[in-house]
C-alpha cells in the first residue's frame, strides 16, 4: 500500500479550501523493536461547495512548532492557498505555526477541547451546570447573544469557579471566531472532532 499512501499523501490539491480543520492524533507505534507514542498529524479542508476532504497527514514525533510548520509548508506547496478559517486545539506549536504559515487567517479554537479545558479548572460539582451554561454560549443564534449568554455564566459561577470564568473570558474571541461565518457553517466549523 505505500505506493498508494505515498501518491495520495503527495498529490496536488487543485481547488480552492477557504476552511482547514488541523488536528493531531496519538497512537503507538512499532520502530526498530521499541512501542513509542507518535502523533499524526492530520489536515481535512472543506471546500467551496461546503464537502471536506483529508488533504494530507504525516507522523510526528509530537506538535511542536516545527513539525506543523513542515506540514503546513507541504500542504502549501501541494496548492493550499488563500484560507479563510482555520479550526484547531489551542496547543502552542500549533497555534505558532498557523501564525507564521497563515499570516492573516482567522482562527477558531476547537470549542470540544475548550469545554474540556475549562471543566478541569471547574470544581466537579459544578461540571455539569457548567457545561450546560457553556453549550447555551456555543449554541447562541449570534455573537450578540453569545456575549450575553458569557456574561450570564461568568455572573452565576464567578465566585465558585474563578478559574474557569477568567479563562472563559480570556478564551471567548478565540471560541466565537465561528461567528464571523454564516450561520449554515458555524456547527460544522466550530470544532475538530
Amino acid at each position: 500500500l505505500d505506493p498508494l499512501v505515498e501518491g495520495f499523501r503527495n498529490r496536488p490539491l487543485e481547488g480552492h479550501y477557504p476552511f482547514l480543520v488541523v488536528d493531531a492524533i496519538y497512537m503507538k507505534a512499532r520502530e526498530e523493536e521499541r512501542v513509542k507514542s507518535r502523533g499524526l498529524l492530520i489536515a481535512t479542508g472543506v471546500n467551496e461547495d461546503g464537502n471536506r476532504e483529508v488533504l494530507g497527514f504525516t507522523i510526528a514525533d509530537g506538535e511542536s512548532e516545527e513539525a506543523w510548520t513542515d506540514f503546513f509548508t507541504g500542504l502549501k506547496n501541494r496548492g493550499v492557498r488563500e484560507v479563510d478559517l482555520i479550526v484547531s486545539d489551542n496547543h502552542g506549536g500549533l497555534k505558532r505555526a498557523i501564525r507564521k504559515q497563515f499570516h492573516g487567517t482567522g482562527w477558531q479554537r476547537c470549542q470540544t477541547h475548550f469545554s474540556r479545558n475549562l471543566l478541569d479548572k471547574t470544581p466537579k460539582k459544578l461540571q455539569a451546570e457548567v457545561h450546560i451554561g457553556l453549550n447555551d454560549v456555543y449554541n447562541a443564534p449570534d455573537l450578540k447573544q453569545a456575549r450575553i449568554r458569557k456574561q450570564q455564566l461568568q455572573e452565576t459561577y464567578q465566585a465558585q469557579a474563578p478559574k474557569a470564568m477568567a479563562l472563559l473570558d480570556e478564551s471567548f474571541d478565540d471560541i466565537t471566531a465561528v461567528y464571523a461565518l454564516p450561520e449554515a457553517y458555524r456547527k460544522r466549523l466550530r470544532t475538530t472532532n
